[in-house]
């Protein structure tokens, strides 16, 4: 991974989608650096003085926009203070400070071209398989089958399902959704997707694939989530190498 740079940035979009999750679309003042699918970054509410100054209290999200945009995007939920203040202060025309690359959960890094994988995704835990899904096109399971599971709270908390609908539509994913609380109304179904109610069922979720080739698996998602789908795979004797987890620590 290269080294990595702090870049100004003016919030030019912010958009809630349901009760405590946004969107936020940054635009640097200066050049991105080269960033990979699935990478994160820091960003901070607080002044930082480029010219030497430590860099102040942030928090670290996902990197949602496809490699090379000239925007990025983050999507956060409100979880505790940190998140509580974003919610009262990032608005349209408000200049942050991020640093960004950071990170090697990198799906074409950890996964060849014809390997199998399977994507499980809690919540805004989505974010860091955006950009790789976006680079997908018609007759990608040519050479490997992709899957996503999705796990949402409600109905509402669905995210990118636009790109979501022209994955599953055109077969480059298999998309299953499962929502815990309420159910996808026909117009908001992406199509050929597979919705469930209930919480994701890592059981389930391995035994749905076990018609597929030694899959790569990557986790994304709430702590609890990602404990609970580790621990399954790994009670089943999948070596370490096929299970991949989003963790930013």
């Amino acid at each position: 991974m290269g080294m990595s740079a702090k870049l100004r940035c003016t919030v030019t979009e912010v958009r809630e989608s349901g009760a405590g999750n946004y969107f936020v679309e940054l635009r640097p003042q200066t050049r991105v650096p080269r960033f990979r699918a699935g990478q994160f970054l820091h960003l901070t509410l607080d002044e930082y003085d480029p010219a030497g100054g430590f860099w102040p209290e942030s928090r670290v999200f996902s990197i949602a926009s496809k490699p090379g945009a000239e925007t990025l995007t983050i999507v956060y939920s409100v979880k505790g203070r940190y998140t509580k203040r974003m919610e009262g202060s990032l608005v349209p025309g408000l200049e942050v400070w991020v640093k960004l690359p950071f990170g090697d959960f990198v799906i074409d890094s950890r996964a060849g071209a014809c390997e199998d994988v399977v994507l499980i995704a809690g919540g805004t835990g989505v974010s860091p398989f955006i950009p790789f899904l976006e680079d997908l096109v018609p007759g990608e399971s040519a050479t490997r089958r992709i899957r996503l599971y999705y796990g949402l709270r409600r109905p509402e908390y669905l995210l990118f399902g636009g790109l979501l609908a022209r994955a599953s539509g055109c077969g480059a994913i298999d998309l299953r959704i499962w929502i815990e609380d309420g159910m996808l109304s026909g117009d908001a179904l992406p199509p050929l997707a597979s919705v469930r109610a209930g919480r994701l069922d890592p059981s389930l979720a391995l035994e749905e694939s076990r018609d597929l080739a030694e899959p790569i698996f990557f986790i994304s998602g709430p702590p609890a989530m990602i404990a609970r789908f580790k621990s399954a795979l790994l009670g089943t004797g999948i070596e370490g190498r096929r299970i991949q987890i989003d963790e930013w620590e």
